[in-house]
């Protein structure tokens, strides 16, 4: 069994021992890496290049991929794991096999994220605050940090936007659970995390409304339409007009 960290830097806990971020070849190391861990499916040869070199093949890149994957083997092998059956070739390409019951914290992210979504469907809020919240710590952090390719632009927009969704699943769930004020806080991660979505903004009106605080809701509510209206150019949505409507009454 192994642990594989991808979110917030590179560590592989192996049997035998630990794989460091700072061990492995450079930037080209860890994107290799965190690629196959990231899709975990064989990835061609050439798309591989692609995701390491960003777009930008050195001339002789099959070689230097060769060359590469043979030290991630080897450091790969010091974990205790054996490197050439965690990363074997499949035909053209490679892909990444754990041993059974090995774990890595993005997915475990991202299940957790469904789990939570899926108890506040089913109100269970109790559930859906515990999931989210592990689910948030690990997709807080940011996937292959100081690399500027891509493709880690590309995973970390999706981490992004599952971090928001985490925000919104608290936000929910201690709503439910009576704890407004942990509710209005969530949500305003939430809206630091993306602005433009109205839902966050809409969960802390109602926290602020439910703790019976009007003149904060009246300033959430404000601003959200300032921000939709003046940055964004559009008029907010029914279900932020009724909000307008709550408080106007």
């Amino acid at each position: 069994m192994a642990r594989l960290y991808v979110a917030g830097g590179v560590r592989l806990e192996g049997p035998a021992g630990t794989l460091e971020d700072g061990d492995l070849p450079g930037h080209q190391g860890r994107i290799a890496l965190v690629a196959l861990a990231v899709e975990r499916r064989a990835l061609r040869r050439d798309e591989l290049a692609e995701v390491i070199w960003d777009g930008t093949l050195p001339q002789q890149w099959s070689a230097a991929l060769n060359a590469l994957v043979s030290k991630l083997r080897s450091l790969v092998s010091s974990t205790g794991l054996d490197g050439r059956s965690t990363l074997p070739a499949v035909g053209s390409a490679y892909r990444l096999v754990l041993p059974p019951g090995s774990w890595i914290d993005l997915e475990d992210g991202y299940r957790r994220l469904d789990r939570a979504e899926g108890a506040i469907r089913h109100a269970d809020a109790a559930t859906a605050v515990v999931e989210a919240t592990v689910a948030a710590g690990i997709l807080g952090r940011l996937v292959l940090p100081g690399v500027d390719a891509t493709w880690a632009d590309d995973v970390n927009r999706a981490r992004t936007d599952a971090l928001f969704r985490c925000y919104v699943a608290l936000a929910r769930g201690w709503t439910a659970r009576g704890d407004l004020q942990l509710a209005a806080t969530v949500a305003e991660r939430a809206i630091a995390v993306d602005p433009y979505r109205e839902v966050a903004h809409r969960l802390l009106v109602e926290a602020e409304l439910g703790r019976g605080d009007h003149a904060a809701a009246a300033r959430a509510l404000g601003r959200c339409e300032r921000i939709i209206g003046e940055e964004l150019g559009v008029a907010v949505s029914p279900e932020t007009v009724q909000l307008r409507h709550r408080l106007e009454r």
